[in-house]
């Protein structure tokens, strides 16, 4: 399925972002079991993509812990109001997998009930 990012759907609509990145949202299944019965995490091995997406790199900090080279980096993507994305799924962007963090936050505006997007901020840590 694809997702374009403006007010109207479709591949002959112009996108809100039109020299902007397409995103791939791998939705979060649950727990499954292993091989050896153990319960583990899973996402779905198919994908949405939502074109014409904005993507800000964020930051990264290198928290000092002792025998640890951890990179945690938080960019932020600017995705359609309407498209289906929750916690705990993961988002590849530019060939990097990140990880959902928290809800994404819609924006409505209370004038005119105009909804021009939604704000997902992605986590992706590195040792």
């Amino acid at each position: 399925m694809v997702i374009y990012a403006g007010h109207l759907l479709g591949p002959s609509m112009l996108s809100r972002h039109p020299a902007g990145v397409s995103a791939f949202v791998y939705a979060f299944q649950g727990g499954t079991e292993d091989d050896y019965g153990n319960t583990v995490e899973a996402w779905s091995a198919s994908f949405t993509e939502l074109k014409g997406c904005a993507f800000d790199p964020g930051s990264s900090s290198e928290p000092r812990l002792q025998g640890h080279e951890r990179v945690i980096v938080e960019p932020t993507l600017y995705i359609p109001y309407e498209a289906v994305i929750a916690s705990r799924d993961r988002v590849r962007v530019d060939g990097v997998l990140y990880e959902v963090e928290g809800q994404p936050r819609r924006w409505r505006s209370p004038f005119t009930g105009r909804t021009p997007g939604a704000v997902v901020t992605l986590r992706l840590v590195t040792d």
